[in-house]
């Protein structure tokens, strides 16, 4: 079994697709307001800063503490697969 990719390019895609699947489920409202209010929810099951979200939703969120709070609200656990998140 290869072991999957726990970037913080990775986890701006997953976040993306979160968003996308928002916007799904109320296609009324704009995308952008969509992927807002669905960023704000994560953001705040994770227990982070607007600026860190902010930097996880560019792929530039360099610190593990974050990104492995993001993954777990995702429903991803880099510690199933044995991954520990360094810094970079």
């Amino acid at each position: 079994m290869s072991v999957p990719s726990f970037s913080p390019a990775m986890l701006q895609l997953f976040l993306y697709a979160h968003c996308v699947a928002a916007h799904g489920r109320t296609p009324r409202l704009k995308f952008q307001t969509a992927a807002e209010r669905e960023k704000a929810r994560l953001r705040k099951l994770a227990r982070i800063t607007v600026n860190q979200m902010h930097s996880a939703w560019m792929g530039r969120l360099p610190t593990p503490e974050p990104r492995a709070r993001l993954w777990a609200v995702l429903g991803h656990f880099p510690s199933d697969f044995g991954v520990v998140l360094t810094h970079g």
